[in-house]
């Protein structure tokens, strides 16, 4: 485990930065900032989500997913206490919804200004083994937003990150909590899962999203995350600032010097 590891941003690659800080702003009413040169909201928990234009031309995933095509990689759930009515919102703010539909009426999956897929879902208003948990550990309400990473074996990856961390592991063997109260969740791919390529190259799988987690001692981070089963990517643009690493499923990932 790396002492004080947590998360800096979450960082969501894009064609149009401002357009897709604007979208999600404007959607779940956030603030609006600049951080680290980049168009960011923060979120209700705290939370910032970086916006960068790639490199390369950025290529949206194809959802449902199919064979050879972009993957989502990662995707975002919101919970609403009215599912129709951010629906509404999110079209009339620019998002689409996707013509394959899983969730009934209680998750709605649309795709962003920049064709990411994230889900609407219904947030529950009886008590349940979630809520339930969040109460018992003086948590607060369920933030409004959580993080799901595709992956060839949840548990897998999951342990990867419970190793690394330490993120609450009770809640759900899918998932885990970070210091800021979000819900990550791993998901098992239904698809033949294709791992992403970075640096970016042009017609492989694109990380669509990554953490940048902050911890004290960088070195010794790097270090502990490798001994963990993390690779050190073969590029790296941080300096003595930061160190991009690739997880055991592939997910580029970097570790900062805590500011």
């Amino acid at each position: 485990m790396i002492n004080k590891f947590t998360i800096g941003d979450l960082m969501i690659d894009c064609a149009k930065a401002e357009r897709a800080r604007d979208f999600y702003a404007d959607l779940m009413g956030w603030e609006t900032t600049i951080a680290y040169g980049c168009h960011a909201v923060k979120t209700d928990n705290g939370l910032t989500i970086l916006f960068a234009e790639t490199d390369i031309p950025y290529t949206p995933p194809v959802w449902p997913e199919e064979p050879g095509k972009q993957q989502k990689q990662m995707h975002l759930d919101f919970t609403v206490d009215n599912v129709q009515a951010a629906v509404d919102d999110a079209i009339r703010l620019g998002a689409t919804k996707a013509i394959a539909q899983y969730g009934g009426e209680s998750c709605v999956t649309m795709f962003d200004t920049e064709g990411h897929p994230f889900c609407i879902c219904k947030r529950l208003q009886n008590e349940s083994e979630f809520t339930l948990y969040y109460e018992k550990m003086n948590y607060g309400a369920i933030p409004d937003i959580s993080i799901n990473i595709d992956c060839r074996k949840a548990e897998t990856l999951r342990g990867f990150y419970a190793r690394l961390t330490d993120w609450d592991q009770g809640f759900h063997p899918t998932a885990l909590i970070p210091e800021n109260r979000m819900v990550v969740h791993f998901m098992e791919a239904d698809f033949d899962y294709i791992s992403p390529v970075w640096p970016e190259e042009p017609g492989k799988q694109q990380k669509q999203m990554h953490f940048n987690f902050q911890v004290d001692d960088l070195s010794n981070a790097v270090e502990e995350a490798i001994r963990l089963g993390a690779k050190k990517a073969t590029v790296q643009y941080g300096g003595g600032r930061f160190v991009s690493l690739l997880d055991i499923d592939g997910h580029p990932f970097c570790l900062c010097a805590r500011e």
